[in-house]
Formats: C-alpha cells, sequence, structure tokens
C-alpha cells in the first residue's frame, strides 16, 4: 500500500496494471511524477507513464493520482463502491477509467489511479450563453444511463445506502425515516440558525419563517414519498456544470461526470432540477419545464413503468424545496435567494400547506 504519489516507480505501476488485467504484454518503462494538487477531500498528482514497446492492453498515458485526506477516508470507500459496483455494472458510464483503487482502514490512506481526463476534456463548462438546450439533453442522455439501470435496484436499497451521507447535500438521501428526521433536526437546530446569523442584515424574519417550515414539512413530505420504496433510483446527487468534463473534441469522446463523493439513493428528477437550479431565473423558466420532459420521455423510452408524468413533475416539485437545504447548508444566500424564487415558480407553497 504506497501512500504518496512519490512512491509511484514504473515496476509498481507494472504490477498493478498487470494484477487489474492490463499490460498483457510489456511493462511500464517511466514514470515522470507532476505537481500535486488539492481539492477539499484529496490530494491529486498528475503522471505520464512510458510503456515499452512490445507493451499491449495499454492504459492512458497520462494518468491522475489521487489520494484522500485522511479525514475523508469514509468518502474514498464510498467512491471506491462507486467504481467497483456501481459505475462496473452502467452500460457504457459517462465516467473516465478508474484504473486502481485501494485503501486501508488501519491507516486511512485511501488512493484512485484514473485516467487523466483533462488531456481530452475541458474541466470549465461552456459560458452561459453557450450552454444550450442541446447540451443539457446531452447531459440527461447520459444521466440517464444511471437513473434507469438502478431504478429500483435491489443494490440501492442495501445497508450502504440506507447509513445517510453528511454534508450540505443529505436532506435529498432517500435513507430510513430515523435518519432523515434526524437531518431535518439538525437542520432546524443547527445549519438555519447558523445562516440566519450569518446573514442578519438580509434574512428577514418572514424569510427564517419560510425556510423553517420548508425544513419541517420536507419531514414529514420526503419520509411518504419514499416510504413504499418506488420509483427510487441511484443520484450523483451534487450535478452541477462543474461537475461535468466537456470533450475538447466531441466527435470521438462524450461527457464525463466527476466527484462521485455524494451519490446516493432518491428521486430522480431531482439530479435535473439541481442541474438547471445554477441557472439564472430568467433563462431557467425558459428551459425547465421542456428539459423535464425530455428526461421523462426518455425514462418511458428506456422501458420505467407505473411513473406517470404527474409523479415526475410532483418529485420535481418536491426537488425544488430540496435544493434550498444545500444553499442554507453551505450559507450562500445568493444562492438560496435563486432557489426560493424556483419554489415560488413551482407553487411549492401548495404542497406544504
Amino acid at each position: 500500500m504506497i501512500t504518496s504519489a512519490e512512491q509511484i516507480t514504473p515496476q509498481w505501476l507494472t504490477t498493478r496494471f498487470q494484477q487489474k488485467g492490463y499490460l498483457s504484454k510489456g511493462t511500464a518503462t517511466d514514470v515522470h511524477i507532476g505537481e500535486t494538487f488539492e481539492s477539499t477531500a484529496a490530494f491529486l498528482t498528475p503522471l505520464k507513464v512510458t510503456y515499452s514497446l512490445e507493451a499491449e492492453n495499454l492504459p492512458h498515458s497520462h494518468l491522475i493520482f489521487k489520494q484522500y485526506r485522511k479525514e475523508w477516508f469514509g468518502g474514498g470507500i464510498a467512491e471506491s463502491a462507486f467504481f467497483n459496483e456501481i459505475a462496473a455494472h452502467t452500460p457504457e458510464p459517462p465516467i473516465f477509467h478508474c484504473y486502481d483503487v485501494a485503501y486501508d482502514p488501519s491507516t486511512q490512506y485511501c488512493y484512485f489511479l484514473f485516467e487523466d481526463a483533462s488531456v481530452t476534456h475541458a474541466k470549465d463548462p461552456p459560458k452561459a450563453e453557450a450552454f444550450t438546450i442541446e447540451l443539457y439533453k446531452q447531459i440527461i442522455d447520459e444521466l440517464l444511463k444511471f437513473h434507469t439501470h438502478w431504478w429500483e435496484h435491489p443494490r440501492i436499497s442495501q445497508d450502504d445506502f440506507l447509513r445517510g451521507r453528511g454534508g450540505p447535500l443529505r436532506m435529498i438521501d432517500a435513507a430510513t425515516p430515523e435518519i432523515i428526521q434526524r437531518d431535518c433536526q439538525n437542520w432546524r437546530g443547527i445549519q438555519l440558525p447558523r445562516f440566519a446569523d450569518t446573514f442578519q442584515d438580509e434574512f428577514s424574519q418572514e424569510m427564517y419563517i419560510f425556510a423553517r417550515r420548508a425544513i419541517d414539512n420536507w419531514e414529514g413530505l420526503y419520509i411518504d414519498r419514499i416510504r413504499d420504496g418506488k420509483h427510487l433510483t441511484l443520484l450523483h446527487g451534487d450535478l452541477h456544470r462543474w461537475n461535468i468534463f466537456y470533450p475538447k473534441n466531441p466527435s470521438i469522446h462524450g461527457l464525463y461526470f466527476l466527484d462521485w463523493e455524494t451519490y446516493k439513493r432518491g428521486i430522480g428528477p431531482y439530479d435535473l432540477c439541481y442541474l438547471v437550479g445554477w441557472e439564472a431565473s430568467e433563462r431557467r423558466r425558459e428551459i425547465e419545464r421542456d428539459l423535464l420532459r425530455y428526461y421523462y420521455q426518455g425514462l418511458v423510452s428506456d422501458g420505467i413503468l407505473g411513473y406517470s408524468w404527474e409523479d415526475c413533475v410532483y418529485d420535481y416539485r418536491l426537488s425544488a424545496i430540496a435544493t434550498l437545504f444545500p444553499a442554507i447548508g453551505w450559507r450562500r444566500s445568493f444562492e438560496f435567494e435563486n432557489q426560493r424564487v424556483r419554489f415560488e415558480d413551482w407553487d411549492c407553497h401548495e404542497l406544504l400547506d
């Protein structure tokens, strides 16, 4: 078990690749270790690998070594389950290639060896005016690969999906009623008061009452919605436009979704609702319903039965309530206001009555 990028050698890479079924012939002959950069959860180091001339079944030459911070070890375990189980059983998943993952609970070391998608893809999304409805539809097409394959799948009802996931994105997690109740209590007693204290000059008492009412009613609404386990699926959970890699040459490569640490069980329309919610309100209003219809038609075309258009709209309205909560957890007043406007647009007050 290596504990840093500096320990990576051609011999180590050759051994790991061969153990994983790559490099049926030949070896890695050289590795150049680039400059490490950081994310919230991990350290990431680019690698440039050279292979011997007779090498076959070649991995990518440009790789990323990702090492989780110890305090994010649980996220690494979740991501390893995603790549080893979820992605591995999803037809043509829109993700970059994962060559290796290993972790040690005793030391809380966890690493991944990925394709370096920055070679073929751009991390920054197109500018707002170039983020077309056609691009949104391409994203939906890729999202449906996960949603339809894992729709009501027994795997997403197993224990690891029912333990609950932390962080500001937890409220959409279709875990157990007890965990939903616990999370709502956390938002009532800790997150909302912190948010109100941070923005006390602009967050009126009326807005506080509104947010508290949304939290209080969400508890029963969501527990009722997920109680029978019907029409639930695998969510990315944090699918915004900066969590997508965009191909530099779309004729060769497709979109990649990244940052799967927050995947969870939930209602499918949430991923679309969360994605579109980053738009300015005027633009969102122009495209939102058409995109929801496109998403629904994709579900039907892929064989999802017994889930009506009315069901889909209801879940989207529930999702419009749920997108209020990350803004509170992150303490982003502008984002909260943006989501509050959408709450009004979809007449979500009616659901809270």
